[in-house]
């Protein structure tokens, strides 16, 4: 009976094997023995693609003046064997905006996009040792605006180029070149040629200014010389000075209306220590508080935030109560995919406009810096202890100014002009470590664009421009 018993179920087996047997071969009759390459493609008889399979991008240049994109033929299309496509050729297509191209063989499926583009050769930035230059595109001339002190060897300089995706530069981005004189580029893609002239200003009388302690922007650490390069570089007529030069009047001050100090180093737990440690910047304090009292905006970033007390704007015993740093490297390993980040107190306030933000974030968070980047995180901040018992009682009573942004903290706030008003010739002083203009790490760039944004709204909020 055992003997029995078993042999039914061995049967059994057998007979579910050969039912999953075939049930394997139904479920398992996709076909993805092709492929789904598109091989050449050619429109209007003369008009050859080229092939980007790893982007599936399919993308065809056309002379710089040609306007008929909207009527394009497909004279030769050839794609992999067995394969299928929704094109084919004599068919007509409008590609004045880009088309799929959706490619099946079998069970496998490739869309491809597919762009007409006109030759080009536009130039779309110019740097000269990291100054910006001011583009006219209707005469073809940059104008680049530097100062005897700003370290730059007009007649032997690097420049830098950005153009058109296709453009060809010559001579090469990234070379010398002569600017004592008027220095010609020429960018060429094809059909389409541009010859740009630049000229080279030495600067007299700055708008706007960059200060602190070395001789030249060059001679700068590290984060501060992306800050003031930030600034000659995205603010015409602007330049860097040391502070010796303002003292000895080696650069006029006349038309000067905004005037940026980040000052990198170890904090300062009180005024007198940094008015001790900063004799340069206080060698410099009549011609500043002259600024000031005429109307001059002033961006003071972390340690440098207590010159506000050295202007007059800010109470002697308001100096920040919540400081740390000097050093590198502390944020590199705590971000993730979502950056540190602070809060905006009025998210209205013309600070904080126009700001990328991660998605799902709160509508008042403010975003400085990307995954992979690293800050050196020195901090001048208010903690709410002590005598600093909140934003608006100790914070902002005590300094007499009003909070921006912080974290359970106020990393940021705004100073009133000499007039008593807030706005032109304000002061806004950003102590937090998220305030970080250079990482000694690669990083993609996304939510660090928010500092050049902020820059920006600070400087045309504090000048009225």
């Amino acid at each position: 009976m055992k003997t029995k018993i078993l042999n039914i179920i061995g049967f059994i087996c057998i007979v579910c094997g050969f039912a999953a047997c075939s049930d394997d071969d139904h479920t398992g009759s996709i076909d993805v023995s092709g492929e789904c390459l598109v091989q050449e493609l050619v429109l209007n008889g003369q008009y050859p693609a080229t092939i980007n399979t790893e982007k599936r991008l399919i993308k065809v240049k056309v002379p710089v003046d040609f306007t008929a994109k909207d009527n394009m033929e497909i004279t030769s299309l050839t794609v992999s064997a067995g394969a299928k496509s929704n094109f084919k050729v004599g068919d007509h297509i409008n590609l004045v905006a880009d088309k799929t191209l959706h490619i099946t063989n079998g069970d496998l499926v490739m869309d491809y996009q597919v762009a007409v583009r006109n030759d080009e050769a536009v130039m779309t930035l110019f740097l000269l040792e990291g100054v910006k230059g001011a583009i006219n595109q209707a005469d073809k001339t940059v104008t680049v605006s530097v100062t005897a002190n700003s370290g730059v060897d007009l007649a032997n300089a690097t420049f830098e180029v950005e153009c058109s995706e296709d453009a060809i530069c010559s001579p090469a981005s990234g070379t010398k070149g002569n600017f004592t004189e008027p220095f010609q580029i020429t960018l060429t893609d094809n059909t389409a040629s541009n010859t740009y002239t630049v000229y080279a200003v030495m600067i007299d009388k700055p708008k706007a200014l960059f200060v602190g302690e070395a001789e030249n922007v060059e001679m700068l650490n590290d984060e501060e010389k992306a800050a003031a390069k930030w600034l000659t570089g995205n603010i015409a007529g602007s330049a860097y000075a040391s502070w010796s030069d303002v003292a000895n009047g080696n650069v006029s001050l006349d038309e000067c209306k905004f005037i940026f100090f980040h000052r990198h180093c170890s904090s300062y737990g009180n005024y007198n220590g940094f008015a001790e440690a900063e004799k340069a910047a206080m060698s410099a304090l009549a011609k500043m508080k002259e600024c000031w009292q005429r109307g001059v905006g002033f961006v003071l970033g972390r340690s440098a935030v207590n010159f506000a007390i050295a202007l007059g704007a800010m109470p002697q015993d308001a100096y920040p109560n919540n400081v740390w740093g000097g050093g590198g490297g502390e944020g590199s390993d705590l971000m993730g995919d979502d950056p540190w980040h602070f809060y905006a107190y009025d998210i209205n306030h013309p600070l904080w406009q126009g700001l990328k933000t991660y998605p799902g974030a709160a509508e008042n968070a403010v975003y400085t810096l990307d995954k992979d980047y690293t800050i050196c995180n020195t901090t001048s901040q208010f903690g709410f202890w002590g005598e600093y018992e909140g934003r608006e009682g100790a914070v902002e009573a005590k300094t007499g100014g009003r909070a921006l942004g912080g974290d359970n903290s106020v990393s940021s706030w705004e100073l009133k002009a000499a007039n008593g008003e807030y706005g032109k010739g304000g002061v806004i002083c950003f102590g937090s470590g998220l305030f970080d203009w250079n990482s000694p790490t690669s990083y993609v760039s996304n939510y660090h664009d928010n500092m050049g944004t902020i820059m920006l709204n600070a400087y045309h909020y504090l000048t009225g421009e």
